[in-house]
């Protein structure tokens, strides 16, 4: 088994990494934890291959009927028979 000294990518601390686990990038469970939340809050840009229907998913239209403005969460679409 290998072993190095490995620097936390959260917090700056020295820790002992192994090859047992290869991908470990922090110290403990805290530090990933904390910068889980604060890198998951992040948003991400849409890529080009989405359709144009998706594209208007999540975001504030006004309702044609009474103007008030609404959110498309989902998008339904039937069979047209």
């Amino acid at each position: 088994m290998v072993t190095a000294i490995r620097r936390c990518a959260e917090c700056d601390a020295e820790f002992v990494w192994t090859s047992r686990t290869p991908n470990r990038r922090f110290c403990d469970s805290g530090c990933r934890a904390r910068w889980w939340r604060t890198h998951r809050t992040r948003t991400h840009e849409p890529d080009d291959s989405t359709s144009a229907s998706a594209s208007h998913l999540n975001a504030i239209h006004e309702c044609p009927n009474c103007g008030q403005h609404i959110t498309v969460i989902n998008l339904l679409v039937s069979d047209a028979l």
